[in-house]
């Protein structure tokens, strides 16, 4: 009977668990529900856009975990605040039946069974906001939990002619991607990433709940880094601090810093110790037993914009950098 039950509760999607913390949680404002066709289906997305910055802003896309969609990301990680403080705008883009097709190849999932190009998605949806918003092309940045994050490094892998920098969260890259990881431009990468994920393992391997259906594999952490440490030229060693401000929730965190590489571009990791399948600073979804810690040493949320507004714009490209 207790085998039956952990396996009904780890076969539940990942962020469909996140309503027990949205539920009830309102945003002082809501993104705008926006569609664009792709490949003759309509995909969604949500778009916030500050008031009151007459420039062109960055745009930030924040990609949901598998099983979950555009409003549940949005109002876990809670970027519109921020946004409208800091001038950028948010995109929530949502899956084909809230799974990415990140490039694990999972034949339960329809969209990387089907093959459906979520990257002309990303692309059309910037084009399309590019002609509504006064949106900054030289800084797209991309950021994502779980599968989101499994995404965010296919993005920076097969359209880094659009995107400026990621920032995956508990989430790697998928062995395919890794193969064919040689971006045309380098992509600047901020990594979060907790060493006791019981998800999505820092050393490699399956992913998945110990006792739940696999969902692919992933590429141990230190070498997804490593790809990213050559390509975007971090010559020399990093710079490495550590973080241990709340002594309540059993975490620390260790920063890594590496030297900038030619323009400035930027790698760094920051590698939550003890921490689990989590967003930092944001309340457990699950019972800690079945993710993890969620540290509350930082919030992943401002540390991820901290990290793309450090970041160098996109260079020329095509032959313009030009704001839209």
């Amino acid at each position: 009977m207790r085998r039956a039950t952990m396996t009904t509760v780890t076969a539940v999607s990942f962020v469909s668990l996140l309503q027990i913390v949205t539920v009830a949680q309102g945003l002082k404002s809501e993104a705008v529900e926006h569609t664009v066709t792709v490949d003759g289906m309509n995909r969604k997305y949500l778009v916030f856009v500050p008031r009151g910055f007459g420039k062109p802003l960055p745009v930030v896309l924040a990609l949901h975990g598998g099983g979950s969609n555009a409003r549940q990301i949005e109002r876990y990680t809670r970027f519109n605040d921020l946004a409208a403080k800091e001038g950028f705008l948010v995109v929530y883009p949502e899956a084909k039946e809230g799974n990415w097709n990140d490039g694990r190849g999972i034949e339960e999932v329809r969209a990387q069974q089907e093959n459906i190009d979520d990257v002309k998605f990303v692309r059309l949806m910037v084009d399309r906001m590019s002609k509504e918003h006064k949106i900054d092309r030289s800084r797209v940045f991309c950021t994502g939990i779980s599968n989101g994050a499994f995404m965010s490094h296919r993005l920076a892998t097969e359209a880094s002619d659009l995107i400026t920098a990621i920032a995956p969260v508990v989430g790697g890259m998928a062995p395919a991607m890794a193969k064919k990881f040689h971006p045309l431009y380098p992509v600047s990468i901020l990594v979060i990433q907790g060493d006791a994920d019981p998800l999505v393992p820092i050393r490699g391997g399956m992913v998945g709940f110990p006792r739940g259906r696999k969902r692919g594999q992933v590429v141990p952490t230190e070498e997804t880094i490593a790809l990213y440490v050559r390509r975007n030229g971090n010559q020399g060693e990093p710079t490495i601090t550590t973080v241990d401000r709340d002594a309540g929730d059993g975490t620390s965190v260790e920063i890594r810093k590496y030297p900038d590489g030619p323009g400035d571009v930027k790698t760094q990791v920051y590698i939550v110790r003890n921490g689990g399948h989590t967003w930092a600073g944001r309340p457990l979804y699950l019972p800690e037993m079945l993710i993890g810690k969620a540290s509350q040493e930082f919030s992943a949320t401002e540390v991820i914009w901290d990290f793309f507004k450090s970041c160098p714009p996109r260079q020329a490209r095509s032959g313009s950098n030009k704001a839209n």
